[in-house]
């Protein structure tokens, strides 16, 4: 996505880290897990990437548990920088890929053949979260499409069933995350239940304020995220850490998906909903 305010225009990418705060440090456990992906339709790159992301499920589940559903946000159809929010009562903080490799997958079945995958072993560290989800607590969120083409206008339509204040960030296929609302124009994020948001709405296009698909320089396709997150408290994310994606001219050093994790997680379940919205733009 392009955020276009008074015609000036911007991108950005990112890499991951790990946590070195004492607290995740106690809450935290480290699992060695595999992850393996079918290199079919897809190049070698994207299939390592979807063994990580793979993976990193996989740990979740190890430390957490596999009898709690799963909520999975993957960039770019499982295909290019993955992100795994996995099970709302564990997020993966860090990683360190200890071995990868393209392996030949025997048939299981007789008429099937042999496939090649991509296997990563990782080492992940994760973070257990504590309480229980609020059931009542939930948003209704969507685009005015999920497919654009390179041009074309987003928006971005919430309602919260409870009053809470609100928070959009967007997340790009590197990770990179950038925050969308609120910003300078709107720091007030206070939303009523059951009352329709809209982002950008009429004021914000008075201002020259829109959110234009933006493909970059030789790119074909991109998938990108909208992470929606609603609190029963105020949250002030830092904005000289995480970018905002409203006005100026970005200069590629906003904080990382894993960065907004780590501000989220301390956060009670029963206090915060989330939801995150896929969408693709085409030449």
């Amino acid at each position: 996505m392009k955020t276009k305010c008074l015609s000036i225009f911007f991108f950005c990418s990112i890499a991951l880290v790990l946590s070195n705060n004492p607290v995740f440090s106690q809450d935290s456990e480290w699992v060695t897990v595999n992850g393996i992906a079918p290199i079919e339709n897809v190049t070698k790159n994207e299939a390592r990437k979807m063994a990580i992301a793979n993976a990193r499920r996989e740990a979740v589940e190890k430390v957490v548990g596999v009898d709690i559903l799963s909520e999975t946000m993957v960039i770019n159809y499982h295909v290019s920088g993955d992100v795994i929010r996995t099970i709302p009562h564990g997020k993966v903080i860090g990683q360190e890929i200890i071995k990868e490799e393209i392996e030949l997958i025997p048939a299981k079945d007789k008429g099937e053949a042999p496939y090649l995958a991509y296997k990563v072993t990782m080492r992940a560290n994760v973070i257990k979260e504590k309480g229980q989800i609020d059931v009542f607590f939930r948003l209704e969120a969507e685009l005015n499409r999920t497919v654009f083409k390179e041009g074309d206008l987003i928006e971005i339509r919430v309602t919260p069933s409870r009053d809470c204040y609100l928070s959009i960030f967007n997340i790009l296929e590197d990770e990179t995350a950038i925050i969308l609302f609120p910003n300078r124009f709107k720091q007030n994020n206070f939303v009523k239940a059951n009352t329709s948001f809209a982002f950008p709405d009429d004021m914000d296009r008075k201002r020259g304020i829109t959110l234009e698909a933006f493909l970059g320089e030789g790119k074909e396709k991109v998938d990108e995220i909208i992470h929606i997150l609603a609190l029963k408290e105020p949250l002030h994310f830092n904005t000289a850490k995480f970018k905002e994606g409203i006005f100026g001219i970005y200069d590629g050093r906003s904080a990382m998906v894993n960065d907004l994790v780590k501000n989220i997680v301390g956060i009670p379940l029963s206090h915060r909903a989330e939801k995150f919205i896929q969408y693709r733009i085409t030449k």
